[in-house]
């Protein structure tokens, strides 16, 4: 006597089983091509963020040098003499660096 879980037989149970396997992969394979176009969009909204936020703090920082740049042309005017005398040592200080052996 046969089963009606067995693959033998006239061949139906089996048949349905492969036919749900089938489908379940086919779902599957949505699900899957679904979760990848998914994590893209994501990952391009995430760059196109990281990006906004570079260029915020890179406008940051330029703004911030040129505040700097300012502020120290400032003090040359007001102090030439403290000014030659710190670009001398700084000198004096860098070439003892680079010619120890």
């Amino acid at each position: 006597m046969s089963t009606p879980s067995s693959a033998s037989g006239n061949g139906t149970p089996g048949k349905t089983d492969f036919d749900t396997l089938k489908a379940d992969m086919k779902a599957l394979r949505e699900d899957l091509a679904t979760l990848l176009k998914d994590t893209g969009a994501l990952a391009a909204q995430q760059a196109k963020a990281a990006g906004a936020k570079g260029r915020e703090l890179a406008e940051d920082a330029g703004e911030k040098a040129i505040e700097y740049r300012d502020a120290v042309a400032d003090k040359v005017r007001e102090h030439p003499l403290a000014a030659i005398g710190i670009a001398l040592a700084a000198g004096y200080v860098i070439a003892s660096l680079s010619n120890r052996k």
